[in-house]
């Protein structure tokens, strides 16, 4: 897949989440959020442990991709159909002052990722 198209795909699965991948200012809790190379990694180090977050991945393309929430020893991991245009939420609170969400499939090449850190309420 070309880059162009692969940043189409990006963008789809961002416009699921409804983000554009900037901070929100209305004061929803917003941590962190972009887009994940497969196999690949995004990790923030500001976040202190004991936080409750809520994690809200989604994926564009045709395949599957395999979402992962990691903070020391507290692990989420959701399975998200990318032909399915629906977003995937979960909680997880951190256990180390750390969170590391990654990304992965078996066809990489067909598939874009977006997901959104916020404190969970």
């Amino acid at each position: 897949m070309s880059q162009p198209d692969h940043e189409r795909l990006d963008n789809k699965a961002r416009r699921l989440l409804g983000s554009t991948g900037r901070p929100s200012t209305d004061g929803d809790g917003f941590i962190a959020s972009g887009t994940l190379a497969i196999p690949g990694q995004n990790l923030d180090e500001t976040i202190e442990s004991g936080t409750a977050l809520r994690v809200e991945v989604a994926c564009a393309g045709e395949g599957t991709v395999t979402f992962t929430a990691l903070s020391g020893t507290a692990r989420a991991v959701r399975r998200v159909d990318c032909a399915q245009p629906v977003t995937k939420g979960f909680r997880l609170t951190t256990a180390a002052p750390r969170l590391a969400v990654r990304a992965d499939s078996a066809t990489p090449e067909t598939v874009g990722t977006a997901y959104v850190v916020r404190r969970a309420d």
